[in-house]
């Protein structure tokens, strides 16, 4: 097998989708992507290709891994996945050569009879003996492999590959978070999912915590690189989005600020009550309001309070659109406003709700 494979959060497989298309388009103006294989809600697989994979790999915001997925076996215990990925490897050539190392990462394999140091210990004796009888050598090294070897359960197999990215979620901009900081793919998520035209609207994060969904959008915007640390150009240069972030607690509206610069993201950052905030204070609209409300136990009462004076200030703002991920089933009931989009989510470990409302 030859399959490009991108992994994203439970529920994304549709935004991931749209969203390499989206890319792909823009790249490889020669390029269409077949309808791509769904595995679970969260895993999307194509037919392998080096253009579309470097294109996934370097701006593909909503994955948390990408992988060449090269090999699958159904066997159910060590002995028999061994002898078949040894049988499997083809000779060196297209994804190794002689004399490379290699690392092992497993992931998802809850369902193998066997233990995830097993499973590395059996496929890394596989590939190393698969490339002997070959005439060629594979080394191990988990520190500064040259492969990087990706195990997971797909259905009832186990597919062994390239993790072609690394952990992408990890932009590497981002110095700390708040309590519970979004993963920045996540973020990602939800700017595709509340669908921001950043050409035509203003996008305000109320709650901003360090940042996140902010930086994420202006990204997302002008087609930046996931990484901070590559020079690839931006896929829409010249997109100039308006975002800000508003936060209550001055010193999180710091690191919301030091995470931007970090980014290279032009967001506006504010500190302050955004019960205290007018439509004067915003730039002009209609726009997209986007965040992540408080929820957990430690705010107890507090929570409905604040989901009601959130109720009650967003009616200042008729025409405008309001997106929020929300793990407290006691939200939509506050807002008492019928979604467009009601969609579960995973905060992990809760399970959540993304609503978006049009105001």
């Amino acid at each position: 097998m030859d399959e490009l494979t991108l992994i994203g959060p439970p529920g994304t497989n549709k935004i991931m989708a749209g969203e390499l298309s989206r890319l792909v388009r823009r790249a490889l103006q020669d390029v269409r992507l077949p309808t791509p294989r769904k595995s679970g809600t969260g895993t999307l697989s194509y037919p392998f290709d080096a253009e579309v994979a470097r294109v996934a790999v370097t701006y593909h915001r909503t994955c948390s891994r990408v992988s060449r997925d090269l090999m699958s076996s159904e066997a159910a215990r060590l002995e028999p996945l061994y002898d078949e990925l040894v049988a499997a490897l083809p000779p060196p050539g297209d994804w190794y050569a002689d004399g490379q190392s290699l690392s092992v990462r497993v992931s998802a394999v809850g369902q193998f009879p066997a233990g995830e140091r097993q499973i590395v210990g059996t496929v890394k004796n596989a590939l190393i003996e698969g490339a002997l009888r070959h005439g060629a050598t594979l080394r191990l090294d988990p520190e500064a492999p040259d492969l990087n070897i990706a195990v997971r359960m797909h259905g009832d197999a186990i597919r062994v590959g390239l993790d072609l990215g690394g952990a992408m979620h990890r932009r590497g901009y981002r110095a700390r978070g708040g309590t519970a900081p979004l993963r920045e793919n996540l973020a990602a998520a939800l700017v595709m999912l509340a669908r921001h035209d950043s050409r035509r609207e203003p996008l305000v994060d109320l709650m901003a915590g360090s940042g996140t969904i902010a930086i994420e959008a202006a990204l997302m915007a002008r087609g930046a690189p996931v990484q901070v640390r590559t020079d690839a150009p931006d896929l829409f240069a010249g997109t100039e989005a308006i975002v800000v972030a508003n936060e209550l607690d001055h010193k999180l509206a710091d690191v919301a600020r030091h995470n931007a610069r970090a980014a290279g993201a032009d967001i506006r950052v504010e500190c302050g009550d955004f019960r205290d905030l007018t439509p004067a204070d915003l730039p002009a609209g209609p726009g997209l309001f986007l965040c992540n409300p408080p929820y957990g136990e430690r705010l107890a009462g507090e929570v409905v309070e604040i989901y009601e004076d959130l109720r009650d200030w967003l009616r200042q703002f008729p025409g405008w659109r309001a997106g929020f991920l929300v793990a407290n089933r006691e939200f939509e009931d506050v807002m008492g406003l019928r979604p467009k989009v009601k969609k579960p989510m995973s905060i992990r470990p809760l399970n959540a709700y993304f609503y978006l409302y049009e105001l």
